[in-house]
């Protein structure tokens, strides 16, 4: 069976070439994720728009086929944040050659695209350490990958004023199976008697009531022609996500320090989340996440080792609706939850961030991205990821360090 879905997803990912003409090493790397996502719970879904995780084009302009091999963009139904950590996934870029492929570019990544042409472009964004910002984690950088004949090399070209233009440098990531290193230790997660920062929060008295009534007033007032009855739908439904994301808002707070300054030790996580089936740590895999587990269906992942610097939850489902509303959760929860801005890709596609204030725990910043499904077989995904380490942003940090695209205040619904 895995055999044949490796078929179907080269021939789908390169329509224009018989599956023999297929380099050996993408074909084992399409093996190798396919495998993973198996072994780990999941199955391969669909492979259509943002499920693509192979993509042939001529990026030095040879007139061969060259691969980008994206494991961002595997489509892993079930554990949908399996190959992207904090944000960050693998993005590797093969050229073709007469006997095969050559690898030439890898690097965890926070996105790509591919500009078409003659050749084809490919831009890349990264963030912290990598765009040359030490110790502004959050910093975010663009490059161009640009092919110099002459040198028969790619090279990187800024693409927001960077003083970085023509570096030969690529960074490499490392690869399961190419490498020994790894950028990310692997720490067991024994059981601990360390002591949790608070017990669960209730909902706030009256939670439901305000909830319902500012979303009714809120609603009136952006569909002044719309019923008072599907106004009360409507708002009922936004009500089921916020409950429906109370255990989320709950394991969030779980590792969140009681004081700024403590941290949170990665031996601690079975004891302050015993509802996460945990991965053994012999299955989890090199420059992968510290910890790995699942939580009623939802994916969880943690970065950073020994301390936790961050933990994230994720939800992917083909052509559904969002089912949670996070902050609104802790906010019904009483924590202070304050919005510091987003940016978008239209109203369907939002990343935001919050500051988190709630009882008993240290403030911290929450970082979700939604995508709601815009036509009939695509996904919608939610990820909800705390920072546990770097210092609480601002709007204008924010717009300093990414400005494209811009960070607004305003926010879509």
């Amino acid at each position: 069976m895995r055999r044949i879905i490796v078929v179907l997803a080269l021939a789908w990912a390169a329509p224009a070439l018989p599956q023999a003409g297929v380099p050996e090493p993408i074909r084992n790397r399409v093996n190798e994720l396919v495998a993973r996502c198996v072994e780990a719970g999941g199955a391969i879904g669909s492979m259509s728009g943002q499920g693509r995780f192979v993509i042939p084009a001529d990026f030095n302009g040879d007139g061969r086929v060259d691969f980008v091999v994206s494991e961002g963009n595997v489509p892993c139904t079930g554990r949908p944040d399996l190959f992207r950590t904090n944000g960050l996934a693998l993005v590797q870029l093969y050229l073709g050659e007469p006997e095969g492929a050559k690898l030439v570019f890898q690097d965890r990544l926070v996105a790509y695209r591919i500009l078409a042409g003659r050749p084809a472009r490919m831009q890349i964004a990264r963030r912290g350490s990598a765009c040359g910002a030490e110790g502004q984690v959050s910093a975010r950088c663009g490059d161009e990958l640009r092919w110099n004949a002459a040198a028969r090399r790619f090279e990187e070209h800024a693409t927001d004023g960077r003083s970085a233009a023509g570096k030969p440098l690529i960074r490499p990531a490392t690869i399961v199976g190419t490498s020994t290193a790894s950028t990310t230790a692997t720490v067991p997660i024994p059981g601990a008697n360390a002591k949790i920062s608070g017990p669960d929060l209730p909902w706030r008295s009256g939670a439901e009531v305000t909830f319902k009534s500012q979303c009714r007033q809120e609603t009136r007032s952006r569909y002044p022609t719309m019923t008072s009855a599907s106004i009360a739908s409507s708002c009922d439904d936004s009500w089921n996500k916020v409950v429906a994301a109370g255990p989320i808002a709950d394991a969030l707070l779980a590792v969140v320090p009681a004081r700024t300054g403590e941290r949170i030790f990665v031996s601690d996580l079975r004891s302050r989340l015993p509802q996460v089936r945990w991965r053994p740590a012999a299955n989890i895999r090199e420059n992968r996440p510290t910890a790995e587990g699942m939580m009623n269906g939802l994916s969880v992942s943690v970065s950073g080792a020994p301390a936790v610097e961050s933990i994230a939850f994720g939800w992917r489902k083909l052509e559904a609706e969002p089912p949670y509303d996070i902050p609104a959760a802790l906010a019904a929860k009483g924590a202070k939850v304050t919005a510091l801005g987003c940016f978008h890709f239209g109203p369907s596609e939002v990343s935001r961030t919050h500051i988190v204030s709630a009882p008993g725990r240290a403030s911290f910043a929450l970082e979700t991205y939604i995508r709601a499904a815009a036509m009939g077989g695509q996904e919608s995904w939610i990820s909800a990821s705390a920072n546990l380490t770097e210092k609480l942003p601002t709007l204008a940090s924010l717009r300093a360090e990414h400005p494209d695209p811009a960070w607004e205040a305003v926010c879509p619904h």
